[in-house]
Order: structure tokens, then C-alpha cells, then sequence
């Protein structure tokens, strides 16, 4: 089966550090990253860009707006797509992800979610 891994991260939080500071938490994400992605049959990874458009219907109008949603600090820092046997087996790989291996994590928002992705034929 096919699984999509979404990881998250607070905006806020991670601005309120220096570049060196991020720099270094990305570093230490490595080791855990290696073991990751040697354990998960990945296929493939995005990171979204930072330019964003957003548009939703709003009382019977198009309410179009630039940029994130600033109402939410929350933002996607990772896509995965990768392949395992059930949901149980996906979130058990995805805790191998640096998201909730480094205790960094908790300071920056990181989280993550893991969601099996169906096929819209068979649906």
C-alpha cells in the first residue's frame, strides 16, 4: 500500500531562531534521516516551496490571498510518499523520521502525520 507522510512545523517557532541554530538542528537530523530512508521503501520527496496562493469560497465569493495562512503558525515542511504493508507498519517506519527523533522537535512544532493514500478508481 501507499502512504503519504506529511511532516509539520511551527513557522513562528522555527523563525525565532538563528541560521546557525537551523543549521545545526538539520545536521543532527541526519543520522536519523540515513536510518529512515535505508528502512522505508521511500518513492519519492517534496518540500514545498515558500511561496504560497490560497483561494476558498467565502459567503458565495472567491476570497483569493497570498502567502500562507497567517492565522495558522503550522506549516508543511515535508511530503514522502513511500510504500508499506498496513497503516501500523507506515507509522512505525514514520517515527524513524527525524520529525520525532530529535528532541529539538518539540521546540520547533515538528510533527507528523501519516495517511494511506487510496486509489481514486478502486475508492
Amino acid at each position: 500500500m501507499y502512504f503519504l507522510f506529511i511532516g509539520y512545523y511551527d513557522a513562528e517557532k522555527m523563525n525565532q531562531s538563528s541560521q546557525e541554530e537551523l543549521d545545526a538542528v538539520m545536521e543532527r537530523c541526519n543520522p536519523p534521516l540515513e536510518d529512515f530512508f535505508e528502512k522505508t521503501k521511500v518513492l519519492y520527496e517534496w518540500r514545498p516551496g515558500e511561496e504560497t496562493k490560497q483561494a476558498r469560497l467565502l459567503d458565495g465569493q472567491i476570497e483569493r490571498q497570498d502567502g500562507p495562512d497567517t492565522r495558522k503558525p503550522e506549516q508543511i515542511g515535508s511530503l514522502i510518499l513511500f510504500e508499506a504493508d498496513d497503516l501500523e507498519q507506515a507509522v512505525d517506519l514514520a517515527l524513524l523520521h527525524p520529525t520525532t527523533q530529535l528532541a529539538e522537535a518539540e521546540q520547533y512544532g515538528w510533527r507528523m502525520e501519516v495517511r494511506p493514500l487510496l486509489d481514486v478508481k478502486e475508492a
